[in-house]
């Protein structure tokens, strides 16, 4: 995450303030805005391979925090997501009737340049039944599991994540239907092979110093694993994203639960590409709805670096093909 913001910066030659962190207020909530983007995109709609786009909206507001979302997930109320300046946003689906709702606040409502609190959150599960947010760090070995209301703080302490720390941290994480949860890390799992990433599985939510099994996931190279989602027939899905002075370009691959197994290497399937530049962005939340005619949908969320004058933080709403099913 580091290293892309660095690049954006070189390759914008703007001054560095755009890496600080924000102040610890929370941003009124009356400042998001909702934008669809589907009618400027016109009847011919960007290529996507095997999920079809059928709904874009660009996420506003002044807030900084608005623009480092990353890991999404579903609530029983909607969609939240967090953001590695320690920001979490609950909102409604922007496909239902009535007004687009949200609540915007802070994981940690302390000054972190005066405390050592992990804020660079990537990743995030949602409790069933109690809507409890568990999320992964990049610059701490360790999760936290947060009351739904962030009144109750948990820690998990991971020693086995200490050497992901940096840019190579738990960029994709979920919890499989079966209990078990799944952590995949932007780190190569080998020094000469930029394809092949390391991925740990636990046996259900992760204690604390717990030994997990692993397994590699292999991408396309130039791919890099920023998250996990579990389909609602069982699949899992992988976003994968690639940067370059060309701009970002994602990748959503498949593959099944069953391969996911201590020792494994998995070569996902990719089914879908963004590289259209009317949509494409820094794509690094994904979740998976089904809908009430039976289909499944892929939902997107991109994280624009808070370098708003050349990215979006854009939400994607795509249909899984009939070719995938």
């Amino acid at each position: 995450m580091r290293a892309f913001k660095l690049a954006l910066l070189i390759l914008a030659l703007v001054p560095a303030v755009w890496l600080r962190a924000p102040k610890p207020v929370p941003p009124r909530e009356t400042r998001i805005g909702l934008v669809d983007l589907m009618p400027a995109l016109g009847a011919e709609l960007p290529e996507t391979g095997a999920l079809h786009l059928v709904g874009a909206w660009q996420i506003t507001g002044r807030t900084k925090g608005l623009t480092t979302l990353l890991g999404l997930a579903q609530t029983r109320r909607g969609l939240v997501a967090v953001g590695d300046r320690g920001h979490v946003l609950w909102f409604a689906r922007p496909d239902g009737s009535g007004p687009w709702q949200t609540h915007f606040d802070r994981l940690v409502h302390l000054d972190w340049r005066k405390h050592h609190y992990p804020l660079d959150a990537e990743a995030v599960i949602v409790m069933p039944g109690s809507d409890d947010l568990v999320v992964a760090y990049e610059d701490a070995p360790l999760l936290e599991r947060y009351s739904a209301d962030l009144v109750t703080r948990q820690q998990i302490t991971l020693p086995v994540l200490a050497p992901w720390q940096g840019n190579r941290g738990p960029e994709a994480m979920t919890q499989l239907a079966d209990g078990r949860t799944v952590i995949v890390g932007e780190t190569y799992a080998r020094w000469l092979d930029r394809t092949r990433h390391q991925g740990l599985i636990f046996a259900g939510i992760p204690r604390s110093f717990e030994n997990p099994a692993r397994f590699e996931l292999v991408l396309p190279a130039g791919y890099r694993p920023s998250e996990l989602a579990q389909m609602p027939d069982g699949r899992l899905l992988v976003l994968g994203r690639n940067f370059s002075f060309a701009g970002f370009r994602s990748v959503i691959a498949v593959f099944t639960p069953q391969e996911v197994r201590p020792g494994a290497v998995i070569s996902p399937r990719v089914i879908a590409r963004i590289a259209d530049p009317r949509i494409r962005d820094n794509y690094e939340g994904m979740t998976v709805t089904r809908e009430a005619d039976g289909s499944q949908m892929v939902w997107l969320i991109s994280d624009s670096n808070e370098t708003v004058w050349v990215q979006r933080t854009i939400l994607l709403k795509l249909r899984i093909g009939l070719e995938v099913r």
